[in-house]
């Protein structure tokens, strides 16, 4: 569930595809000596040469495979415009794999995927992972969007056994959000038992878990939060657990027991 290699390198861009109006694949060309990574890591980019903005961003590893590095690069401010306006060939500082647990393998259980909009990268990179390793047997996606042109289901259909999309707004599969498909998917007979992986907003994972998780044998989440270092050096990106414990998300997560934090107490 962890690993503790990792290093800075200069990466290079070969590939930068839209895939909805706000989010792109980027495709870094993988740097001689990039350390394996694990599902659940991550790297932090540094965008600009200048000093603006002046700290790396960090983005989960969505494949690490054949020479290549994919991120999931989501347009919400000037950091993440200027990945993913990035042309092909632009290098960038990389600095990981990042992260001090990961998703543990569901061996011979089903395994369930939970994403709220780009929290299916690293949902993506577990199935893909494991698959490549043969450790993994029926595996379902229930993903989240907005709205049918923010859904991005069709990048992984292959990936998993089965798809389940919902939007807001109805305009593409379920409507509703992810933790009210996937309650319907349960009431329905459709999903029973098995591993339950998550990753999306907190009040998303926060509901799963309240929610869902009782159907579950477990429930391991990749947590979301605004990092500053990316190495836990700053403490920016806290999360409580319960019994009062505070964990750094970047270097004591990003993957965490679900069961364990402290919602109440988490304004994440």
């Amino acid at each position: 569930m962890s690993g503790a290699a990792r290093g800075t390198f200069r990466a290079r861009i070969v590939r930068s595809v839209r895939v909805s109006p706000s989010t792109r694949i980027v495709v870094f060309e993988r740097p001689n000596g990039f350390p394996e990574a694990l599902p659940g890591q991550f790297v932090s980019v540094r965008v600009s040469e200048g000093i603006a903005p002046l700290l790396r961003r960090p983005y989960s590893i969505m494949d690490l495979a054949a020479g290549e590095i994919e991120l999931l690069v989501k347009v919400v401010g000037h950091g993440s415009a200027l990945l993913a306006g990035a042309s092909t060939g632009t290098v960038m500082e990389i600095a990981g794999p990042l992260g001090g647990t990961t998703f543990p393998d569901p061996g011979k259980e089903p395994a369930v995927f939970v994403a709220g909009g780009t929290g299916l990268a690293p949902m993506i990179f577990a199935a893909r992972s494991w698959k490549r390793r043969r450790l993994l047997g029926p595996a379902v996606l229930v993903s989240g969007a907005a709205c049918g042109d923010e859904l991005l289901t069709t990048l992984c259909e292959a990936d998993f056994s089965s798809v389940h999309g919902a939007t807001i707004d109805g305009s593409c599969g379920f409507e509703g959000d992810a933790v009210e498909l996937l309650e319907s998917l349960i009431g329905a007979g459709k999903i029973s038992g098995g591993v339950l992986y998550s990753c999306g907003p907190a009040g998303m994972v926060r509901a799963l878990q309240q929610r869902v998780a009782g159907s579950f044998t477990g429930h391991w989440t990749s947590l979301e939060a605004v990092m500053a270092c990316g190495v836990g050096a700053c403490r920016g990106c806290t999360v409580p657990l319960r019994g009062g414990a505070l964990k750094a998300v970047c270097s004591d997560g990003t993957v965490f027991d679900a069961g364990a934090i402290d919602w109440e107490a988490w304004e994440g």
